[in-house]
């Protein structure tokens, strides 16, 4: 059985970037703001559900699938404004889609795998978001690695002809990453009420000049992950979202365009955690497993391939699929785009990906963290996790 088979034997999709995805609708919304595309490289349908306003707000809402907003009333605007579903990328994990969000390029350009990466030139175990080493904790500056060693793609925001605002949670709205993303005009926030309010000042301030406002929001996808996906914490996160959406729409900001997308979906887990014993694997590895807990990547020694592969089909056999890294590369799971040197560096020989429903908790620091606490998950191959929705309000 070949890859894609297998997708379709276990009731997963197939990333097929034909359709509309993510990265179309940044690259559209960047053309409006300023930077050149050529036509080539964008989606024409993607005009049919964005205009072009002189005012754009895009709300990123980490993990909160089409599936969440097709279970919300009908009366909400969040469900009443969705315009379409769209496909994230793959691998659907935050470390590897808010990379495609800043550059808008797909994976197979940009090459930032997943929460958890593998750099072979400096041989270091790093976590791509955090910019930190996996053992140590240590800043990579720390260890003489460089941001333009590990983002390798420029963010396109820092681009853009328009004046740009971009809004994150405070312990983060100075990290390595948020730099990246924006180098200036960055704002902290530390809750929903407060995140809308600046954001809704921003524009506010700048009513004569056009503007483009990114505002990425955290609080569905660490509700789903410890509580579940259609659970009451999450409930309310998207009730606060909603009410302010509303606060917002009220104001009646002229030509003002709000477009709401996720990073990608989850899905509740079904059974019991999946967990390596590394005193067993550590012997077929030259580093650490990587991207995520839906799906990983493992770089394993030449002469440990055999044995590698035959000890992981027994110990996870219905639990967790395995293929050689050259079945995603040559069936463009990455994205549509021609593969580059950097993607494939970063990638180890095999990748593995979990049963619909399931997750493996791939790390050797902190597990307890995760351990039998996790109640939704992503970064697989489910419909829930790769769909995202397309919501559009105008004011």
């Amino acid at each position: 059985m070949n890859l894609v088979e297998c997708l379709y034997n276990n009731d997963m999709i197939y990333p097929d970037y034909k359709k509309c995805s993510i990265v179309d609708v940044v690259r559209t919304i960047y053309k409006y703001c300023g930077y050149q595309y050529k036509l080539e490289d964008t989606n024409k349908e993607i005009e049919e559900y964005i205009e072009n306003k002189k005012h754009i707000l895009l709300i990123l809402s980490d993990g909160m699938g089409s599936n969440l907003i097709d279970s919300l009333s009908n009366e909400m605007l969040l469900k009443k404004n969705k315009v379409a579903d769209l496909l994230t990328v793959f691998p659907t994990t935050t470390g590897c889609v808010l990379p495609s969000i800043a550059t808008a390029e797909y994976p197979s350009t940009h090459g930032m795998i997943g929460w958890y990466n593998y750099n072979r030139d400096r041989n270091i175990d790093y976590y791509t978001l955090l910019f930190k080493d996996r053992y140590s904790g240590k800043n990579l500056r720390e260890l003489d690695i460089n941001e333009n060693d590990i983002y390798v793609c420029d963010s396109k925001m820092n681009k853009l002809k328009r004046k740009t605002i971009a809004l994150f949670p405070e312990h983060i709205v100075n990290s390595d990453f948020s730099k990246f993303v924006l180098n200036k005009n960055r704002v902290a926030y530390n809750s929903v009420e407060e995140a809308f309010k600046k954001a809704t000042n921003e524009i506010q301030k700048n009513l004569d000049k056009e503007t483009f406002t990114y505002l990425y929001l955290p609080y569905v996808d660490s509700e789903s992950h410890y509580n579940g996906v259609y659970s009451k914490e999450v409930n309310k996160v998207i009730n606060e979202i909603e009410e302010q959406l509303i606060k917002l729409k009220n104001q009646q900001i002229q030509d003002l365009e709000i477009i709401i997308i996720a990073d990608h979906g989850q899905i509740d887990v079904i059974d019991n955690d999946i967990t390596m014993d590394f005193e067993k694997y550590n012997k077929y590895f030259y580093a650490l497993p990587g991207i995520d807990f839906g799906t990983a990547t493992y770089y394993v020694k030449n002469d440990k391939r055999k044995e590698f592969l035959e000890e992981f089909e027994k110990d996870y056999k219905d639990r967790m699929y395995i293929f050689e890294t050259d079945e995603f590369i040559k069936n463009n799971i990455f994205g549509k785009e021609k593969i580059s040197q950097y993607m494939k560096s970063n990638l180890g020989e095999y990748i593995s990906f979990c049963k619909k429903g399931l997750y493996f908790v791939n790390t050797i620091v902190d597990a307890e963290k995760y351990i039998g606490k996790i109640k939704g998950s992503h970064s697989g191959f489910s419909k829930e996790e790769l769909t995202i929705p397309l919501i559009v309000i105008n004011t």
